[in-house]
């Protein structure tokens, strides 16, 4: 299932180390993203898409233009879509953008259309193959899927997110997932995580998306995330992302 994201924001936005769960393709329609790329500055305008695999975290600024940030993120199935092979080559991207050709536009406006139309799956999908088959270098395909998903780490995420504000615990999952909790440990260690730092990060990017897209209060949307209170949600938010709740609010 490819999922859509609008952000929409009066004044700069500044967050660190916000994690991408899916491979995720963000086209800004207004204003400027600008983020560290291998060490350099990296700035993303209309006129490029930027590519995200999934497993990554990325740092940036989103700054306003004619006092407004607008973008659209797209997440995506973690598997290619049918028609869809990565190059052959292992040839690295100079960087993760791509510059939006006039294919690469009329794909996109495609997909995104057939989104909002809530047309089946498949018809989705053939879409979502126009636009990454339309891509100037295919080579940044092999980007955008260069992450295996993490076969365990995939489902609990998914567990945990269908209800981020459960009571979750531990055995809770393990329970699902017809494992015990310390094969589930175990199984996460390997993975280089946690169920905590999953569950964490779940809770505090839907708090991220509720910022964005809802008049709820920042207690509201502390509990809809999990959190008894808005002071422990703030503190974890400002933790994971550089500023508190109110305070991202404010930049909207």
């Amino acid at each position: 299932m490819i999922r859509m994201f609008e952000y929409d924001s009066k004044l700069a936005q500044s967050l660190s180390r916000v994690p991408v769960h899916q491979p995720s393709i963000i086209r800004v329609i207004q204003g400027e993203k600008s983020l560290l790329w291998q060490d350099d500055a990296l700035a993303v305008n209309a006129e490029q898409l930027l590519l995200l695999p999934a497993g990554s975290h990325i740092s940036f600024v989103n700054r306003p233009m004619s006092g407004r940030y607008r973008a659209v993120q797209l997440l995506l199935p973690y598997e290619l879509p049918s028609g869809v092979m990565l190059a052959a080559t292992d040839r690295q991207i100079p960087k993760p953008t791509q510059t939006i050709s006039r294919s690469v536009d009329f794909a996109w406006n495609a997909l995104l259309h057939s989104l909002t139309l809530a047309l089946p799956t498949s018809v989705q999908m053939h879409y979502l193959a126009a636009l990454l088959l339309s891509l100037p270098q295919q080579a940044s395909v092999n980007w955008l899927y260069s992450h295996k998903p993490a076969n365990v780490s995939q489902a609990v995420l998914g567990l945990l997110g269908q209800h981020p504000s459960a009571p979750w615990q531990q055995e809770d999952i393990a329970d699902k997932l017809h494992m015990s909790s310390a094969s589930l440990r175990r199984k996460l260690a390997q993975e280089d995580t946690s169920f905590r730092q999953l569950l964490a990060e779940v809770r505090l990017c839907q708090g991220l998306t509720l910022l964005q897209n809802s008049t709820d209060s920042v207690l509201q949307i502390a509990l809809a995330c999990g959190y008894l209170s808005a002071e422990k949600f703030s503190a974890r938010f400002k933790q994971a992302f550089g500023l508190t709740p109110a305070a991202y609010r404010r930049t909207l």
